[in-house]
């Protein structure tokens, strides 16, 4: 599972905390987006320090580790030594990401991963900021602000666009340490032979959740002038 996913369900997680949180105030006080807020700040100082240790591991270090597209196949046993009459009728191979250490990659390799690692850590430190602030503001005698639809606004592009360049710094740098290490030479196997590139898949739902961000951010702004309208009324 990608850290941007863990983050969102540490997301989910703490609005289902804060839900939780806001029928119990009355008996406990607001002491729960307290400490979520603190804990998204924790986590957010966390992933800057794992980040620039990414970095500089990707060029400090001989070997580096990263994620390849490999083709993977199933390796069946000849049928006179099966234990079983059954067999295979059909089938076929499949692309799959092995985590691998290699040595010996190039610079161009190493400055993709260092890439993703940037675009990842930019991406899931403003989602913490975001749940920080959103925790904070949960408890604020106006908990309506421009300030905070303008966060969500952020939020949700900086999730939509930076997962997007960090799948395709990561399927870039895998397919070109692949290329590296499975590739042969024209000549190797009596000429005619050809390195296939491996495909690379996009994972779309980033995207949607951070235009629900927007979308929220819509709502609250509607929010903050119901709230603006209501000034004084009671």
């Amino acid at each position: 599972m990608d850290p941007i996913t863990l983050v969102l369900l540490a997301m989910l997680g703490f609005a289902v905390l804060l839900v939780a949180g806001v029928g119990s105030q009355q008996r406990t006080g607001p002491w729960l987006p307290r400490i979520v807020a603190g804990g998204a700040i924790v986590l957010a100082l966390l992933n800057v320090v794992a980040g620039i240790i990414g970095i500089v591991g990707a060029f400090a270090f001989p070997t580096l580790s990263l994620r390849v597209p490999v083709i993977a196949s199933a390796d069946f046993p000849p049928a006179d030594l099966r234990a079983s009459s059954a067999e295979v009728v059909s089938g076929g191979t499949e692309q799959v990401t092995m985590q691998l250490t290699a040595s010996g990659l190039d610079v161009l390799t190493r400055v993709l991963v260092a890439a993703e690692v940037v675009i990842t850590t930019t991406v899931i430190v403003t989602l913490l900021v975001m749940v920080a602030r959103l925790a904070q503001q949960s408890i604020a005698a106006e908990p309506f602000s421009p300030r905070l639809g303008r966060l969500l606004v952020i939020g949700g592009a900086v999730l939509a666009i930076g997962s997007i360049a960090a799948q395709i710094t990561g399927a870039l740098s895998g397919a070109r340490a692949a290329e590296m290490l499975f590739a042969m030479r024209p000549d190797a196997l009596g000429g005619g032979w050809t390195y296939g590139p491996p495909t690379i898949f996009f994972d779309v739902v980033p995207i949607g959740v951070g235009l629900a961000l927007v979308v929220i951010a819509g709502l609250i702004r509607n929010g903050e002038r119901l709230q603006r309208d209501t000034t004084g009324l009671v």
